[in-house]
């Protein structure tokens, strides 16, 4: 049981990188696709309506093997880790992209008459007053998020990357119980994200402290 669980957390660094990594490019990528989101313009709702639907539709593992294997028709070749991190970031924008569009949609019309009414520009209205309301909402949803993709993560194990789903099954073909083998890989991702959710409540909480508009 200690080999077992010794090779299990050799890959829990790869699947720290491949989760963090993947979160934060989509997170990056998901601000112009929101903003488009709920731009006035007809074309770019449709767009980035596109794109959120068709991230969020296809299943990861279509979207690692067509970057994986697919591209390489066109000399585009990924390692398994790059190509994990390029697929799991295109999924991770379209779902981090409605929760953005969550938490614009979320702020009182009250505060944007308010910002009018006080005739600021509309670059510091957004800054001032549009963004720090709308974290309110983004923030708890971004860390259930983050849990989510901890755990879909578990997918780029079929393109050879060495995470903890990786590991485990490594480790179960030496194991004569390869179902403790698995129930450890799953106590690992378990213990992992019982403290991201234990940090989402309270960054959640400090968030609303801050700038939650109450009635």
């Amino acid at each position: 049981m200690l080999e077992a669980f010794r090779a299990i957390a050799a890959g829990i660094g790869t699947t720290a990188t491949l989760t963090l990594s993947s979160f934060l490019l989509g997170a990056i990528l998901a601000i112009p696709v929101a903003l488009a989101r709920v731009s006035p313009a007809p074309a770019l709702r449709a767009v980035a309506g596109a794109y959120i639907q068709i991230s969020r539709g296809v299943p990861p593992i279509v979207w690692l093997f067509v970057i994986y294997f697919g591209l390489s028709q066109f000399q585009l070749r990924f390692s398994s880790m790059s190509a994990a991190t390029t697929g799991l970031s295109l999924i991770s924008a379209g779902y981090i992209a409605e929760i953005y569009r969550a938490g614009l949609n979320a702020i009182p019309s009250g505060q944007h008459e308010a910002a009018q009414a006080l005739s600021l520009p509309k670059g510091a209205a957004f800054t001032h007053v549009t963004v720090p309301q709308a974290i309110v909402a983004v923030v708890p949803l971004s860390v259930a998020y983050l849990i989510g993709l901890l755990k879909d993560s578990a997918v780029a194990s079929v393109i050879g990357a060495q995470d903890i789903t990786a590991m485990a099954l490594a480790a179960s073909k030496r194991s004569p119980d390869a179902m403790l083998v698995f129930i450890l890989a799953g106590a690992v991702y378990l213990i992992i994200s019982l403290p991201i959710a234990s940090f989402g409540r309270w960054a959640g909480n400090q968030v609303a402290a801050r700038w939650a508009v109450r009635a």
